[in-house]
């Protein structure tokens, strides 16, 4: 069994760009962990971002439930999130908690700079994870060991090439439950940017494929990096 960790910045990215993937992981008896470092509570033009942060953690719980997830939630105020010492602590915290075995995040070229920050952080943490003596860590160190760093795509694949794919046919209809949980985004996503979620979702999934020669994929470029090589296929 595996630890399977996905660090998002925003509730429903997960669902987005990586939740058929972690469905098949759940099916093989992975253990699965959502992270999501932000509240979300700025993503909205009349609800108040108090009032709005629980509900965001509220619909991010029910979806993690739908595969028996752990959920992680950072709680950084949504669209803040920086490169900084503070947000690197919170990010080796959560990177120790999950202690995993693959970690799915943000592709570095995405178009929100709370992704491409969220990718950074967990870059930047990758080694901390296992070191016991950073200062200022309220988890202890996990293993130290090497765990294996995907990219997530981008949305609506601009700027990303895969280099691994996941057949999400059979598990997409999951994918499709877990993203309805997130009405509040839903409706946002509606009202401010004109974007029919699961419809975008869809037609993401089915483009990739169609790369992938089935019907609905997820695609992934991993990291190949010192000390993060592989010499098998993680990916379900």
């Amino acid at each position: 069994m595996m630890n399977i960790l996905c660090v998002a910045a925003h509730p429903d990215d997960i669902e987005i760009l990586c939740a058929g993937t972690l469905v098949r992981y759940a099916q093989e008896g992975h253990k699965i962990t959502f992270a999501v470092f932000t509240s979300g509570n700025m993503g909205d033009t009349f609800i108040p971002p108090e009032e709005l942060g629980k509900i965001r953690e509220k619909e991010t719980r029910e979806a993690a439930a739908i595969i028996g997830a752990k959920l992680i939630w950072g709680g950084v105020m949504d669209e803040h999130v920086f490169p900084d010492q503070q947000q690197r602590h919170l990010m080796i915290d959560i990177l120790r908690e999950a202690d995993p075995d693959v970690i799915f995040t943000h592709s570095p070229n995405d178009y929100h700079p709370d992704h491409r920050y969220v990718s950074q952080l967990v870059f930047d943490s990758y080694f901390q994870k296992g070191l016991p003596f950073i200062p200022n860590q309220s988890k202890p160190a996990c293993r130290f060991g090497q765990a294996q760093l995907y990219y997530m795509d981008n949305l609506g694949g601009i700027g990303f090439i895969p280099s691994e794919y996941v057949d999400i046919s059979k598990v997409f209809s999951i994918k499709q439950q877990m993203l309805a949980c997130h009405k509040s985004q839903v409706q946002a996503m509606q009202q401010l940017a004109d974007t029919n979620l699961a419809e975008m979702v869809e037609v993401q999934a089915r483009f990739r494929g169609l790369a992938a020669g089935c019907r609905y994929a997820e695609g992934f470029t991993r990291l190949d990096a010192y000390q993060r090589g592989l010499t098998k296929r993680v990916l379900p």
